[in-house]
């Protein structure tokens, strides 16, 4: 018998395609939309929603994004002013204009953030601060008498007459 039947008859046909939804396949598209949508806050849930796909789907494709997450604005930065400098190189003016004044403010905002941090690593002394140093310092000048603190030896030159700026007695 060349062809196989179930119980009530009908020939038996096997499937030749799996049952279900077709496994999901990551896309040079559908990688820039996740990181765009992770770069702008989304959790995992929304992003999984956006797309159409599970969250376990979103992990398994895409965890290397999901991981970078704090990462990923900075690299679509990067790749939107890239895209704009070939633009401008092409021979769009607006796109040269707009990356000439992007990278005046990358420039700006790296000296500004230079002088911030320059600025935070000075400290400016506090008024009416003593240190504890300082203190002990003036404490053991204060004190008189038997334990007071000894002047500097006079330094005498080797034929019995004072070094220069020792007065002579």
């Amino acid at each position: 018998m060349a062809d196989d039947f179930d119980l009530f008859g009908n020939p038996y046909v096997t499937p030749s395609e799996k049952r279900g939804r077709p496994e999901h396949v990551p896309t040079e598209e559908s990688i820039i939309n996740i990181m765009v949508l992770l770069a702008s806050g989304m959790t995992n849930r929304e992003v999984a929603a956006t797309v159409g796909i599970s969250v376990p789907t979103l992990r398994k494709h895409y965890l290397h994004l999901t991981k970078k997450r704090d990462v990923l604005l900075n690299r679509l930065r990067s790749k939107l002013r890239t895209a704009q400098i070939k633009q401008g190189l092409a021979g769009n003016a607006a796109a040269l204009s707009g990356a000439l004044r992007m990278l005046d403010t990358v420039t700006a905002e790296a000296v500004n953030a230079d002088l911030k941090s320059r600025a935070a690593n000075q400290s400016e002394p506090r008024k009416g601060y003593v240190s504890k140093k300082e203190q002990r310092m003036e404490s053991a000048q204060a004190i008189g008498g038997k334990y007071a603190v000894p002047s500097a030896p006079r330094l005498v030159a080797a034929n019995g007459r004072s070094v220069a700026g020792e007065p002579e007695a």
